[in-house]
């Protein structure tokens, strides 16, 4: 079993998270790959929400340049797990343009979640923009205290984990 975690962080959240489920997952024995997405043109972390261009860009849903990931082939995992920040009530400019760049391209299962100081459900405004894209949405969270979710990031885990268990069941037929 082989899953990949892509995800956009920028203050340090949302890579605590990624990398706190990779390591459940490599717990779980789920090989487990981490890809951060960085921008061509990255925002300064200095007063990043009056950033003009943060706010125009998340906005206005403009898709922005991102590098390239080295190593990463979606075909090569059993699921990807995607994370972001929500700036300003939506998923960041950078994890926006990875979707839309991988929309024809990932074929496998996908999970989401979101961090966020605020306790709402945005991981199921991500989830419902993914399906939009054509991406299977098997489980989806949004974290607003990583402490405080722990239990609820430990569910989303085995989520993921019996999603990609039962994946690899070998199909019986009875006559």
């Amino acid at each position: 079993m082989r899953a990949a975690i892509i995800y956009y962080s920028k203050t340090g959240r949302t890579k605590q998270v990624a990398l706190y489920v990779r390591k459940k997952l490599a717990e779980l024995s789920v090989q487990t790959s981490t890809y951060e997405i960085r921008q061509v043109r990255e925002y300064s972390r200095w007063l990043l929400f009056l950033n003009p261009r943060v706010i125009y860009d998340t906005l206005s849903s403009r898709l922005i340049e991102i590098k390239e990931l080295p190593g990463f082939n979606p075909e090569y995992f059993d699921i990807l797990i995607l994370g972001t920040p929500i700036w300003i009530g939506r998923v960041t400019p950078a994890i926006r343009s990875f979707v839309w760049k991988y929309k024809d391209k990932i074929t496998k299962p996908t999970a989401c979640f979101t961090t966020s100081s605020l306790r709402r459900n945005y991981a199921l405004k991500f989830k419902a923009m993914l399906e939009s894209l054509g991406y299977k949405v098997i489980a989806y969270i949004s974290i607003s205290n990583f402490n405080r979710d722990r239990n609820a990031i430990d569910h989303f885990i085995r989520e993921v984990f019996d999603h990609l268990k039962a994946s690899r069941q070998p199909i019986h037929h009875t006559n």
